[in-house]
């Protein structure tokens, strides 16, 4: 990330944190979660049943903050849509192109990437492209963050979905707890996403560092990717203002991952 960008981005962070945040003593507890909707293979695209059953799920779940991942933007319409009439908001960044949708809208195209949806008034958003310093195939990453004023308090929530190993992924994850572990020493931020990582990998040390992990258990954790089974989706609440606990999973058909929730108070 570079430095000017870092630095205007917690600027804007700070100021929209700083306005008028509750007391931490009367907060309600945060329900977050994370979820690669696995939106533009799985299901070959298709939107209105995938759009139903996770609107459903964040619903019936009473989520907080979802951050979602591989969500094309007509499935991201659909969601908004469904859900404005719960009190929610969303935000949506476009990482790549998607080549398969079997609903194909042409007013908005193939957009595919990352969506963050909460129960509450979303401002300063920001959006950056990752780093892919090493040359290949990668399609692009984002990373996706908004600050996020719910009744009774106010987070910074961010959501990415890294590439899958190598070099790349390294570099990646550096400049993501880069740009994050200083906001968290201050302030609460909730972190969640696809980090295509396994709990033991030294990638993810800084942010164990920085953040509480829903399932701090990072010998045996509940997995989050369904064949073969794997933890490979995190949510994380920063260290010392945000207390994890209750992780839980849901499993279904419609994506190769598991919806990944935690609550944090």
């Amino acid at each position: 990330m570079r430095p000017r960008l870092a630095v205007a981005l917690l600027a804007t962070v700070l100021t929209s944190l700083l306005l008028g945040a509750p007391a931490r003593a009367a907060a309600p507890p945060v329900v977050a979660m994370t979820f690669n909707a696995c939106g533009n293979v799985c299901r070959h695209g298709e939107v209105a049943l995938t759009t139903a059953n996770i609107a459903y799920q964040i619903q019936a779940r009473r989520v907080s903050v979802a951050m979602l991942q591989e969500l094309r933007y007509s499935q991201f319409l659909g969601l908004r849509d469904r859900l404005a009439r719960y009190g929610y908001t969303a935000l949506f960044a476009t990482a790549t192109r998607g080549g398969h949708c079997a609903d194909h809208d042409r007013t908005h195209g193939k957009a595919f990437g990352l969506a963050l949806i909460t129960r509450g008034r979303l401002s300063g958003g920001v959006a950056h492209r990752l780093v892919i310093p090493f040359p290949g195939s990668e399609e692009g990453r984002m990373v996706l963050g908004a600050t996020v004023h719910l009744p009774g308090r106010t987070v910074f929530a961010a959501t990415t979905h890294t590439v899958p190993r190598g070099p790349n992924l390294s570099r990646q994850m550096t400049a993501i707890s880069r740009w994050l572990s200083p906001l968290a020493a201050a302030y609460p931020v909730l972190f969640g996403g696809d980090l295509n990582s396994l709990p033991d990998s030294p990638d993810l040390n800084s942010l164990y560092a920085s953040f509480t992990e829903a399932d701090g258990d990072r010998t045996d954790p509940l997995p989050t990717f369904i064949a073969p089974r794997r933890k490979i989706d995190y949510l994380f609440g920063s260290r010392g203002h945000l207390t994890a606990r209750d992780p839980q999973v849901a499993c279904g058909w419609y994506s190769d991952h598991c919806m990944y929730l935690g609550r944090f108070g």
